[in-house]
């Protein structure tokens, strides 16, 4: 029990926790938090502008200030964390959103940062962006400098940082039409088949068979983002040239080990969600329509969590799909947990963005409960 005593003062001041697991003690620092809100909107495409010259459009979204919006000659607010208007660069939405989720899983917390909108509003850009573009890069190309730049700056100005053992894995996960593929897997869907989600008590919820891998520097996970994010399932709407036809899942798990034995872990989960879309307005047919009315389903479903959730319902249907199963822990568990919200401000989208405002102002009101995972050796 000696780390027991060396610890206990520190801990006691910090209203940390200690709970027998196996021969090591468990410490976290417990906390409560609503789930962070943002808007994001888009600038007009070539289309809106024209149809805005012609007089048949216009802009919509009135900013009250940097957390409170509304739609032009309605007296309804929708007030979020912050709300980023379309001058908003791909640096600021990083620095202000994503930067302190990272921060906070080096701690040794869990994280989950997802986007959400229709189809064409920004979500994979805002998650994805361009990769080879150091300016339009989005968040999760972002995160893998700020990964390493941690990593390599801890060893550089700590000399105890190194005694630290790093373990960096990923994995890369997409939901298309209901079924789980992993995307670092080369071979066909027939082969690789149909995922499955399990929960234990000691890793929570994981998909049995999802590849892992473990990487050494910023170039290989970069390399790894790339290859997955070329994998999804995309295909031309009305709406978008490059539409998700999946949501699209990058999970990364930091492990930190010191020489004494103690172990600190920290997960984060960042998703780009296929955008739900009106047929009537995106065109689909054929596969794209059965593409369609999977991914409205699951996030259909996922509003339903979300509104059982802020309404005090005793039971959560969070096995309705598969996307509400696994982001079970990120939406009221052990997560601290950031959603984009991506609209865009034309008259065209009027009813589309309404609902994404109203998606957003009820998620702000999910409480999750967090804790560091970090272990000690008795």
């Amino acid at each position: 029990m000696n780390y027991q005593k060396k610890y206990q003062k520190q801990i006691q001041l910090n209203r940390y926790y200690i709970i027998p697991l196996n021969k090591k003690l468990r410490i976290f620092k417990e906390g409560n938090g609503n789930v962070k809100t943002y808007l994001r909107f888009r600038p007009n495409n070539q289309a809106e502008l024209e149809l805005n010259q012609n007089g048949l459009g216009s802009n919509i979204i009135e900013f009250i200030n940097n957390q409170t919006v509304k739609i032009i000659n309605d007296s309804v607010n929708y007030t979020v964390d912050c709300a980023f208007g379309p001058e908003s660069t791909q640096d600021t939405i990083y620095e202000n959103i994503a930067s302190c989720v990272v921060n906070d899983v080096l701690i040794g917390y869990n994280g989950t940062i997802f986007a959400y909108g229709v189809s064409g509003s920004g979500k994979s850009h805002t998650m994805f962006g361009n990769i080879e573009d150091q300016e339009q890069m989005g968040i999760i190309p972002r995160m893998c400098a700020q990964l390493f730049q941690h990593i390599n700056n801890s060893s550089n100005n700590n000399e105890e940082q190194d005694e630290i053992e790093w373990t960096i894995k990923c994995s890369m996960l997409e939901i298309y039409k209901e079924c789980l593929q992993d995307s670092f897997n080369n071979d066909d869907f027939d082969k690789k088949g149909d995922l499955k989600i399990k929960e234990t008590p000691q890793k929570g919820i994981i998909v049995q068979g999802l590849t892992e891998r473990v990487v050494q520097d910023e170039n290989e996970l970069l390399q790894l983002v790339d290859f997955g994010y070329n994998t999804r399932q995309i295909r031309a709407t009305r709406l978008n040239e490059y539409s998700s036809r999946s949501h699209t899942i990058f999970m990364v798990m930091i492990r930190q080990k010191l020489m004494n034995g103690a172990e600190k872990i920290g997960k984060l989960n960042l998703i780009d969600l296929a955008g739900c879309e009106k047929v009537s307005k995106s065109g689909a047919s054929g596969e794209g329509l059965e593409e369609a009315i999977k991914i409205n389903l699951s996030l259909s479903c996922l509003g339903k969590v979300i509104h059982s959730l802020t309404t005090g319902q005793d039971h959560i249907p969070y096995r309705d799909s598969k996307l509400t199963r696994i982001l079970q822990e990120s939406l009221g568990g052990n997560y601290k947990t950031s959603l984009i919200v991506t609209c865009s401000m034309h008259s065209k989208f009027t009813d589309d963005t309404i609902s994404s405002l109203k998606f957003a102002t009820r998620a702000k009101t999910i409480k999750n409960h967090f804790k560091v995972n970090q272990w000690l050796d008795l």
